[in-house]
């Protein structure tokens, strides 16, 4: 995950009036050269531990610690940013999505409605800077060495509408542009006729090319990673069963472009009876006199 060139340039500019070399502050912070270089360079989200450790070696009070608060629950909830940064690394994602659509997959609009969803009173400018940070985690699959990515979608995510029928048609059109837009990325869905191998909860395996692979788990109160041996391996073999229970890619395409089409179909409705309700207020104006008696509903 990127962070704002602030951040990272203030560490060293504060390490440079202290006249410390990287090398002596990665020594004095208990991380790698690299690991510093990378923060200072702002392509890598530093640790609490390690904006604590700032902190702790310059004599700067909290200040760090408080800078990198500001920059994570800015873009994302606390609790989020550490899967973020996780995803970042993945060498290999394998997301399960119950509901609603992976966020590495969504368009702008259905991403500001789920983002929105029972929170009204979240001002503009907080949504329009959550939806571009969502919006960015689909650089990952332009990379040059993208990771691997398989995404699983029980079909309620295909059918439950978020925000209007038009935003599920062209949430749904999205979904196959980018199927067949990345090799490295392969979608399936879990029909409804094979529920009884999901499980209830959405969530993601993510394995690195260097270190332990993780769990992350969706709940009402944000996610948490696992990263126990036992659980990761339960979790792996629970999603092996999702996978080979799912339709094949191909089938899978083709259910996501039949549901379009019911979206399509359903936003074309939509439109015509917004148009016949606003020509209907037009005929009844000021000075229009409703008819009284007669047939049961007339002139109504």
């Amino acid at each position: 995950m990127s962070i704002p060139p602030s951040l990272g340039e203030d560490v060293r500019r504060v390490r440079r009036a202290r006249g410390i070399s990287q090398t002596a502050f990665a020594t004095a912070t208990g991380y790698t050269q690299s690991y510093v270089s990378r923060v200072e360079s702002g392509e890598f989200m530093p640790s609490v531990k390690f904006a604590e450790a700032c902190d702790r070696t310059f004599g700067t009070g909290d200040l760090f610690v408080r800078q990198l608060r500001r920059v994570v629950e800015g873009e994302y909830p606390a609790w989020f940013a550490p899967y973020i940064d996780a995803e970042r690394r993945a060498a290999t994602i394998r997301d399960f999505s119950t509901i609603f659509i992976t966020g590495l997959l969504q368009t702008e609009a259905y991403a500001r409605v789920s983002l929105v969803g029972g929170r009204p009173n979240v001002s503009p400018g907080d949504v329009d800077a959550k939806v571009a940070s969502r919006l960015r985690r689909r650089e990952i699959l332009m990379k040059p060495d993208p990771p691997r990515v398989w995404v699983v979608l029980y079909e309620a995510c295909l059918r439950a509408r978020v925000g209007s029928a038009r935003v599920m048609a062209d949430q749904m059109k999205h979904l196959m542009e980018q199927a067949r837009l990345h090799a490295a990325l392969t979608v399936q869905v879990l029909p409804y006729s094979a529920a009884e191998v999901g499980i209830g909860v959405p969530y993601v395996l993510l394995e690195m090319s260097s270190g332990k692979p993780c769990v992350f788990v969706e709940g009402p109160q944000g996610g948490r990673p696992y990263e126990g041996p036992e659980t990761v391996a339960n979790s792996a073999h629970i999603y092996d069963e999702i996978r080979a229970s799912s339709l094949s890619p191909g089938e899978s395409l083709a259910l996501i472009s039949a549901v379009r089409d019911e979206h399509e179909r359903n936003a074309v409705d939509q439109k015509q009876l917004q148009r016949q309700t606003r020509g209907q207020l037009r005929r009844v104006g000021p000075g229009a006199r409703a008819r009284r008696g007669g047939r049961p509903g007339a002139g109504q």
